[in-house]
């Protein structure tokens, strides 16, 4: 547990934001929301790191917007504040992903326990979340961390209707480094080009990970085709600018990458109860998007048409282009 957690309490009753807040006070950032909506928009802003969920709320209530917050943040530890007594609701609350379940009126001094133990049990696998999802090699992240990011950055995504872009990176003729230089150098050359790429992907929510082999991948929530190339333009000079002799490549005589990019807004799938969704409109001309495969096979599709073309350069997948 740290000083700067951000809690989110969400109920309805101002009164009973009030009660949990003083209980808490100290233990970490507190922000509040009235209804399950408004708390979905702020964890969209900006996330917290543990979430006290009043049941009984209009519209959207506890249950469903619990069910939501897991599938967006599955290591979101969500704790139930709630009137309800009967063993029925607490067992629901569970199912839909809650923690722990607390009954009001609460008891300051257990909840401020209970929020700080979950708050140490979400750091600590946080930590080993960093060490199971790190690429031993080149310390960035792996293909598990990206295939767990993809997967919850689509959901978000589909939700909000918003773009995804991918970049796929390969390292030009790294066969022909092996070859020439020895495997030894062969690793250290993936590790300078890791470090290249995790030192231009700065973006908080941006993931660069290593995809297999000589390839990478960025993970980019957020950005449509044009801002994914762009970003794509400066990871190709990064990797330039390191300068690093190629004498078997034909692209340049230095390392270089190719790479592919795509992007497009997922097409939702009404996985919860309530109103049926609606695909959103693509955003900057990106294309809608039916599974994720489809963004892996675009942004794979643009990097051999890089490769095609020359080596050493950034192509995007056109939208509308067939899968």
């Amino acid at each position: 547990m740290t000083a700067t957690a951000r809690i989110l309490i969400v109920d309805d009753d101002p009164a009973a934001i009030e009660v949990v807040a003083h209980a808490l006070a100290g233990l970490g950032e507190l922000c509040f929301a009235t209804s399950g909506a408004e708390a979905l928009s702020l964890m969209a802003d900006d996330p917290a790191d543990l979430v006290l969920l009043d049941a009984n709320m209009p519209d959207l209530d506890g249950f469903a917007t619990c069910r939501i917050l897991r599938q967006d943040y599955p290591d979101l530890p969500v704790i139930f504040v709630t009137a309800y007594g009967e063993e029925g609701h607490e067992v629901r609350a569970l199912a839909a992903g809650a923690v722990d379940f607390i009954h009001k009126p609460i008891k300051p001094p257990v909840v401020r326990a209970r929020v700080g133990v979950h708050l140490q049990l979400r750091a600590l696998n946080a930590a080993l979340r960093v060490l199971s999802d790190c690429d031993s090699l080149t310390g960035i992240a792996n293909r598990r961390a990206l295939d767990d990011r993809l997967d919850q950055e689509w959901r978000r995504a589909a939700r909000h209707g918003q773009p995804l872009g991918l970049l796929m990176i390969d390292i030009d003729h790294f066969k022909r480094y092996n070859d020439h230089y020895g495997h030894l150098q062969g690793d250290a050359c993936l590790r300078r080009v890791a470090q290249a790429l995790a030192d231009t992907v700065t973006r908080a929510g941006d993931l660069a990970a290593r995809y297999g082999g000589e390839e990478f991948a960025v993970l980019l929530p957020g950005s449509c085709l044009t801002a994914a190339a762009a970003l794509g333009a400066r990871v190709c000079a990064a990797v330039r600018a390191l300068d690093l002799p190629h004498a078997g490549s034909d692209a340049a005589r230095q390392v270089t990458v190719s790479i592919g990019v795509a992007s497009g807004v997922p097409r939702p799938v009404p996985t919860l109860p309530g109103p049926q969704a609606t695909s959103p409109p693509a955003a900057d001309g990106a294309a809608g998007l039916e599974c994720i495969a489809a963004l892996l096979t675009r942004a794979d599709r643009a990097l051999y048409a890089a490769k095609a073309a020359g080596r050493d350069r950034v192509c995007v997948d056109e939208p509308g282009a067939p899968c």
